[in-house]
């Protein structure tokens, strides 16, 4: 049989740890629920543990230590790096969400706890944090290899060369992935949000996903053009933030020439970013303009088949009127000048007939003229 997964438990609050744990130890999770930080530290939680730490679940307001504290306290003497912090709160704010991102957490859930997402999200996060240490630890080793520490110059033609690929990006997507490739000259790691649609766009460079990390971005964004929190830095655009998570903060130097860079680089983006827009708009209203187009022309040729088969049938009504009358006046017997008053009545009536006919057929070739113009202004608009 599996050995059943290990579960730290932080919650202070008995009636949701009641609930929680009931629910957890049904799953078939092993769960050391702790009301507060012991008082014995690391070593009295690990004495608590039969076996090592899958997954944290912490509270960020408990007694003593707080959540923020207990996660950097078990990340550093307890936890393996792949074992997943999942954070839970009453209110999450801009400021409570970058801390929470700062101190390790991977994900958090506001309560009241929904208890049905808690149990689903739990094997998901275990395996999206196993995900992500395998392909940090793949990217590290192709770093090592592939790269040595680039010179400013190599690094400002880098930047030069950015500026030229960008303007083939031909969506979003593409442009993700160009960034990135640049990115990766600095031997740094970045994060990508476009905000120009909703839900925002989310692109990283190691192609994983994170909640929290969304969330944090979408916070920055508030935070002014620039703004570090550790070794974080989020520069923020019109349209879009990068989030580059390894910022060098230990060595000033470095940090000060790569923020400055950096700048550079992104300023290009704000503005292929805009004229893609441009592009998927013009391609939505090319869309519209054919079929806009294509119903025009079918209303046309409706207009003109209708009006050619109305004018021939009305001619050969009037004609066999004239004929038929003409046949039966000669059977009456009418005095000359009362057959002349007859046919002049008669001739007068069609006449007026035929009158009616044309004024109704120059309406339906002026409406036809109207279409014509449209649909050249629609075909001038297209180009």
């Amino acid at each position: 049989m599996n050995t059943p997964l290990q579960v730290l438990y932080f919650e202070d609050d008995e009636a949701t740890a009641n609930l929680v744990l009931l629910s957890l130890r049904n799953q078939g999770y092993q769960v050391q629920h702790f009301s507060e930080f012991p008082a014995g530290g690391i070593a009295e939680i690990r004495d608590h543990c039969i076996q090592e730490v899958d997954l944290v679940i912490l509270d960020i307001n408990m007694p003593g230590l707080n959540g923020y504290a207990i996660c950097q306290l078990l990340k550093q003497e307890l936890l393996a790096e792949h074992v997943p912090v999942l954070f839970t709160s009453g209110l999450m704010q801009d400021e409570d969400i970058l801390k929470a991102f700062d101190a390790g957490a991977d994900d958090y859930l506001i309560k009241p706890l929904r208890i049905n997402e808690l149990v689903l999200k739990i094997p998901k996060l275990i395996a999206l944090k196993k995900e992500q240490i395998e392909a940090a630890e793949q990217a590290s080793a192709a770093m090592k290899i592939a790269f040595d520490a680039m010179k400013n110059s190599s690094e400002l033609g880098g930047i030069l060369r950015f500026y030229e690929v960008i303007q083939q990006a031909e969506d979003f997507d593409n442009l993700a992935n160009m960034l990135f490739d640049a990115i990766k000259e600095f031997e740094l790691e970045s994060t990508l949000v476009i905000t120009v649609r909703e839900p925002a766009l989310y692109y990283r460079d190691d192609k994983l996903l994170s909640s929290l990390e969304l969330e944090s971005i979408l916070a920055a964004r508030s935070k002014g053009r620039i703004y570090s929190w550790r070794k974080y830095t989020f520069f923020s655009y019109q349209y879009f933030t990068v989030l580059i998570r390894n910022m060098p903060i230990d060595d000033e130097d470095r940090y000060g020439i790569l923020k400055d860079q950096l700048c550079l680089l992104l300023n290009g983006v704000d503005v292929r970013i805009a004229g893609i827009i441009l592009k998927q708009d013009d391609q939505k209203k090319q869309k519209r303009l054919a079929a806009t187009s294509k119903v025009l022309a079918q209303l046309v040729l409706d207009i003109e088949n209708e009006n050619v088969e109305f004018s021939s049938a009305f001619e050969k009504i009037l004609a066999d009127l004239e004929t038929n009358l003409s046949a039966e006046i000669a059977q009456f017997n009418l005095l000359e000048q009362e057959e002349r008053l007859l046919l002049a009545i008669t001739n007068e009536g069609m006449s007026q007939a035929r009158a009616l006919l044309d004024n109704a057929l120059d309406t339906e070739t002026l409406r036809k003229d109207v279409i014509n113009n449209l649909l050249s202004q629609l075909s001038t608009d297209s180009h």
